[in-house]
Formats: structure tokens, sequence, C-alpha cells
């Protein structure tokens, strides 16, 4: 499970972080979604997973600036797509 390979507890209410801007961390949306991985002036940065709501489904990847930009989707039923929005964007959002 994510959780434990980033070493972050289960048990964070909705609508907060265990972030402090720059580093790596945990936040649960108050839908409860969640986003474990890198962060870089409070935002997603580096190897990241966030969970839609409720935790169904999931990108796992590169996250840069808050964004997702290299990664797979992992959809409800089960389908993986990978994608890279690097070079669809050609590095810019």
């Amino acid at each position: 499970m994510l959780e434990e390979q980033l070493s972050v507890a289960d048990d964070t209410p909705a609508g907060t972080d265990e972030i402090s801007g720059s580093g790596g961390g945990k936040f649960v949306f108050d839908d409860g979604g969640a986003y474990y991985g890198g962060w870089l002036d409070a935002k997603a940065h580096g190897y990241g997973v966030c969970t839609g709501p409720g935790g169904i489904g999931e990108f796992a990847g590169k996250w840069t600036h808050g964004y997702e930009t290299t990664g797979t989707y992992t959809w409800p039923n089960g389908e993986l797509i990978s994608v890279d929005i690097s070079v669809a964007t050609n590095g810019t959002r």
C-alpha cells in the first residue's frame, strides 16, 4: 500500500496536511481523495500518487509544480492508462 511505502499515517483528517512546504508527505482532500508524495513550495512535485474521491482511482507518477506530468492513471474498473503530459503540453501548462 502506498501509505506504507511512504511511511505516512492513515489517520489524517480530511482537509488537513502533513507537509511543510517542501519534502514529502500527505494531503487529504475534503472529498476523501488524497495525495501522497513529494512537495516543493507547497505543491505536488517529484513522485507522488493522488487518489480520487473516496480513494477510487488514482494517478501515480511524476508531478511538476502541482501538475501530473508522466505516469499511470488507474481507473475504478482497473483499466491502466499511461500518459506523458509533458510531451503533449511541450513542458508548459
